[in-house]
């Protein structure tokens, strides 16, 4: 019995930590630690923050009408866009390219989750890629768009940037802050989106043999496996318990 009360006790800490975990990283993006900023500055100059704008949606191309905020890099606060569900979001920011040497480059979006959004459309200067990457040639400007889909009901905090090839995902953030210069570790540009209403499909699939489903609903065997899991976890808990008491009378007798 020592031995399950420990193992129940370390789960319960384990259960415990996350939960802090979780607390405390609401604001984790804001500060992109895993960033060497010198290789990024060296790489990517931000030309000023993103903007979002907001379409009430169902909405066909092209888009009008739209809410606009621009990203900030605020330590106090971002701004908050109010979305529904199934709204689309578009963010539209440039940057230079500066390093020597001609690599590929990918466009990316961050939450904290990253299922909150889908992505519907990535645009380098104004052309669609798809899933593409995109040719960075040194000391070229590149206006970029993404448009995004709010798909879970959520309060996250939004940011933006570019993947260059052989260096990594470097996020918006200002390159020149203060009178210092190049700052270590610079508060990121971004935005809250704070949404509301029932999960949406960002995209239907009709699977041959099968019918028609969703990305984000879950699967039949995915919920029979949990609850199966569920099942078999309490079986070996109550086998467990059943051990502990068998062992303990049978110390008892002797």
């Amino acid at each position: 019995m020592k031995h399950a009360f420990i193992v129940f006790v370390f789960a319960i800490g384990m259960l415990s930590a996350g939960l802090v975990t979780f607390a405390g990283g609401s604001r984790a993006h804001e500060q992109e630690v895993s960033v060497d900023w010198d290789v990024a500055y060296a790489n990517i100059q931000v030309l000023g923050p993103p903007i979002y704008t907001r379409y009430a949606c169902p909405c066909t191309p092209p888009l009008t009408g739209g809410t606009s905020v621009p990203a900030v890099n605020s330590g106090s606060g971002y701004p908050t866009l109010t979305l529904r569900t199934g709204d689309d979001l578009v963010i539209t920011w440039s940057f230079r390219y500066v390093a020597a040497s001609v690599v590929r480059g990918d466009l990316f979006w961050i939450t904290r989750l990253g299922l909150d959004f889908a992505t519907i459309g990535r645009y380098i200067n104004g052309q669609w890629i798809g899933a593409s990457s995109f040719e960075l040639t040194p000391n070229t400007r590149y206006d970029a768009t993404m448009v995004l889909r709010s798909v879970q009901p959520t309060f996250r905090h939004l940011h933006v940037g570019v993947s260059v090839q052989n260096v990594g995902n470097i996020p918006t953030a200002p390159t020149v802050a203060g009178v210092g210069g190049l700052p270590p570790m610079p508060t990121l540009y971004g935005a809250f989106t704070d949404a509301s209403g029932p999960v949406t499909e960002p995209v239907m699939l009709n699977v041959p043999n099968f019918g028609t489903v969703g990305l984000l609903a879950p699967w039949p065997w995915a919920v029979g496996s949990l609850a199966a899991q569920i099942v078999i976890g309490f079986v070996f808990i109550g086998i467990m318990w059943w051990y502990g008491r068998y062992t303990a009378r049978k110390e008892a007798k002797q």
